[in-house]
């Protein structure tokens, strides 16, 4: 007997499943499709609500394996939630086979260790824009990816994490045919309901003394409106069938970085005063503590506050590279879309309130 669809069995065999006909039927629409891979997190909802704006025709397609966990995004009437598995390939090429263009915010902050990279970086960062290269034809492809890459020396990369996401950058820069590309480079992204300055504001909660990792890495955060504002706007050119800002060019990359570059022990300090009005005391570790103290991190059950490979990526800072072009795209800042960037001082007041 087969279990009955709305048992606890039946309900998980069904999100399993996912049938190619249930993507299909979610795809069937007049309007333009965006496929958004990687869009229930931080930074995909706030994009969801930036898209409505700019672009209110667009139908969004946001594929999750546990598409009943995120279904607070419904909300808004242009988005479509599919049960999916994009690490699928005959599920991936029927969802990009629906789709007028491919948005790609999938992206992870731990893996297991390997060289180049590990087994989950190269899912996630490596293996999930080839497939997406593959089978997206002359679709034009938005691929969010992270300040310090360098897809010109991959291997010259400090760390797993930055060299997984320069490799994608690599893929998709040197894309064979005519379809546009579009890299958006982040710098650590901040905003109203953030886990990364919202973490510190917990740590300094209770610990009034914190012995800090990486304390001298220097970042240039970026608030997340501003991110996706950029990203909305290069969404409707491209929709339009043109590149953002009219640039005859067929790649571009977007550097998104804030007003300010701040070391990680003055972005800590401002969390805590902000939230409690005090600052712990903080101790910045040697290199050799570091590295211990992130080997305990990983350890411990859950994902670690703070890992060896993420320890190896802060050893270049996340700040404005200075650069014109990044294998002969075009490299552009947030000032070219007419963005004045906030910072990190315009979420002061929401650190105070409780979450």
């Amino acid at each position: 007997m087969q279990p009955s669809p709305n048992s606890p069995e039946g309900g998980a065999q069904q999100r399993r499943r996912a049938p190619a006909s249930a993507v299909r039927g979610a795809l069937q629409s007049d309007r333009p499709k965006a496929l958004l891979i990687g869009g229930t997190g931080f930074i995909g909802r706030h994009l969801v609500a930036s898209l409505a704006t700019v672009v209110p025709h667009l139908h969004l397609v946001l594929p999750s394996r546990r598409a009943w966990r995120h279904t607070g995004l419904t909300t808004c009437p242009t988005v479509q939630l599919v049960q999916a598995d994009a690490h699928d390939d005959h599920q991936l090429a029927t969802l990009v086979a629906g789709s007028d263009l491919i948005i790609n915010l999938a992206g992870i902050l731990h893996s297991d260790r390997g060289e180049p990279w590990g087994e989950a970086f190269n899912r996630v960062h490596v293996q999930l824009p080839a497939r997406l290269i593959r089978v997206a034809q002359e679709r034009p492809l938005v691929h969010v990816s992270a300040l310090a890459c360098r897809p010109e020396a991959v291997n010259s990369a400090p760390s797993m994490y930055l060299r997984s996401k320069s490799e994608a950058e690599r893929l998709l820069l040197t894309r064979e045919g005519n379809g546009r590309v579009l890299i958006v480079r982040p710098s650590v992204v901040f905003g109203p309901d953030d886990n990364f300055l919202r973490l510190f504001a917990r740590l300094s909660a209770f610990a009034p003394i914190v012995p800090l990792a990486g304390a001298a890495a220097r970042f240039s955060p970026v608030h997340v409106h501003d991110l996706v504002s950029a990203i909305a706007r290069a969404v409707a050119a491209l929709l339009s069938g043109g590149m953002p800002l009219g640039l005859p060019d067929r790649s571009l990359v977007i550097e998104a970085f804030g007003p300010q570059i701040v070391r990680l022990d003055a972005l800590l300090r401002f969390a805590a005063t902000a939230a409690h009005g005090r600052s712990p005391w903080i101790i910045p570790l040697p290199a050799g503590l570091a590295r211990l103290q992130a080997m305990v991190f990983e350890a411990l059950p859950g994902p670690p506050l703070m890992s060896r490979d993420n320890l190896d990526s802060m050893a270049v800072d996340s700040v404005p590279s200075g650069a014109t072009e990044v294998l002969g795209a075009p490299l552009l800042e947030l000032a070219a879309f007419g963005i004045v960037p906030m910072g990190i001082s315009s979420v002061a007041a929401d650190l105070r309130r409780p979450r």
